[in-house]
């Protein structure tokens, strides 16, 4: 084989391989940007939505009521697109892909998404809330000044409406005149 074969070979063989891997590579989740949640991220969300109510979200893949509630939280962040929503994944980082697939599927891909940390599950649930001990869903309504409730079980509209139109300030009334 003449070198001028060898080069063609090579050339072809390189583009096989990268054929190859672009066709078996698993595709990003469009829009979903998960962040690594750690044991100071409560706090840097809580001064990410300062003077802003939220509502941070505790769920899991394996948590059927879970996806129940996501599906619903898709749905009203549609209606509202102006709620302060905060996702959190009580799942191993090392399963992100699966979690974005999640969040697309239920139109949750560009919310303020987290997934824990590599640091230990049940240091992250005390960091969160001491009285937690891991039952999901699990839910925290934030107020303007940040007092929460927490909700243990899958939330229903009703819950999260009357809670949005708390904080929604009332048209003016027309008087006569």
């Amino acid at each position: 084989m003449t070198v001028k074969m060898q080069s063609f070979v090579c050339m072809l063989l390189f583009i096989l391989s990268m054929i190859l891997i672009c066709a078996t590579a698993k595709p990003a989740a469009a829009g979903t940007s998960l962040r690594a949640f750690e044991t100071d991220s409560l706090e840097k969300i809580q001064v990410a939505y300062a003077g802003r109510p939220f509502l941070l979200v505790l769920w899991s893949l394996d948590c059927p009521p879970c996806r129940k509630e996501l599906d619903l939280l898709g749905k009203i962040k549609k209606r509202h697109p102006d709620l302060h929503l905060v996702l959190i994944s009580t799942d191993p980082a090392e399963l992100s892909g699966q979690i974005s697939s999640v969040l697309v599927k239920y139109r949750l891909a560009i919310t303020d998404a987290w997934v824990f940390s590599q640091t230990s599950a049940e240091r992250l649930r005390y960091m969160i809330d001491p009285a937690w001990y891991g039952e999901m869903p699990r839910s925290y309504f934030y107020d303007p000044q940040h007092n929460r409730v927490g909700v243990s079980g899958a939330l229903n509209a009703q819950q999260i409406e009357t809670w949005l139109t708390s904080f929604r300030i009332a048209p003016p009334r027309k008087t006569g005149g």
